[in-house]
């Protein structure tokens, strides 16, 4: 499987955001919310959002709720001139892949990617393949390795990690 390489260069704040859910039982993600959210958060001098990662309950929501979360992003930072990276990783290989997809047809400045959760990658070699087939879902896109080793209970060396690529 042949790797791309791609230069990402970010300078500045990024925020990982919030998802607006109702109050109710229902919580249903307030979409409305976002161009709001996004223009607060320019206004104070962040210039990037991180959408649908662990602080925005990402692994909380159907690959609809992301998509549809990701989407209102992308049409706010349209206004707000972010950065605009999203999470997709967390659910099984075809999802994570449709979501990286989707994201990049909407144009997303980069996407990161936790491991796959349920089987989790034993070697590091192992995570290195699951990345490559997910960035071949998205290859006009910047990928970046989510690494949270107390959430996912995935460890292993970043210099055996950057080795494999």
């Amino acid at each position: 499987m042949k790797v791309e390489t791609m230069k990402f260069v970010f300078r500045g704040l990024m925020a990982p955001v919030l998802t607006p859910y109702a109050n109710d039982r229902s919580f249903s993600i307030q979409l409305d919310i976002i161009p709001k959210y996004a223009k607060y958060l320019s206004s104070v001098g962040i210039n990037a959002v991180l959408v649908n990662g662990t602080s925005g309950e990402g692994m909380s929501m159907t690959v609809d709720e992301r998509k549809a979360t990701t989407e209102a992003w992308a049409a706010a930072v349209k206004e707000t001139n972010q950065i605009l990276m999203v999470q997709v990783g967390g659910a099984c290989l075809k999802d994570v892949q449709e979501m990286a997809a989707h994201a990049e047809r909407l144009g997303v400045d980069g996407l990161l990617c936790l491991p796959e959760l349920f089987n989790k990658p034993a070697t590091v070699d192992q995570l290195v393949e699951y990345l490559k087939y997910v960035g071949q879902a998205a290859p006009k896109t910047p990928l970046l390795y989510y690494h949270i080793p107390s959430y996912t209970g995935v460890k292993g060396s970043r210099w055996g990690f950057c080795a494999g690529f």
